[in-house]
């Protein structure tokens, strides 16, 4: 069994998003971006499946991902927070630049 380096990385957001929830500071911002990682590792996982006919669910949850971990990074005073925060940010970018195909994978 392999994983592939989008599920590794939502797996560490999501891992990130659960420190950050338990350690940072901002909880409302730490929730958002809790359950947009919860949504996303969902998807990549193939546990469940979302379409929406106007918007591209492929790029709003990346985009509320990083987002959420953007501002988590500008509340956070702790290491531990911070690196979180940069986690989600980081991967949330990434994520969203593939899901624009201005990031080519592989």
């Amino acid at each position: 069994m392999t994983i592939g380096f989008g599920t590794a990385l939502v797996v560490c957001a999501l891992a990130a998003s659960i420190v950050l929830v338990l350690r940072g500071g901002a909880r409302t911002v730490s929730m958002v971006a809790l359950i947009a990682c919860a949504i996303e590792a969902l998807i990549v996982l193939h546990v469940i499946h979302l379409a929406l006919a106007r918007f591209s669910i492929e790029a709003i949850l990346p985009a509320i991902m990083a987002g959420a971990g953007a501002i988590a990074w500008t509340r956070a005073s702790a290491k531990t927070a911070i690196t979180a925060a940069t986690i989600i940010a980081l991967v949330g970018a990434i994520r969203l630049l593939h899901a624009l195909h201005l990031l080519r994978a592989g």
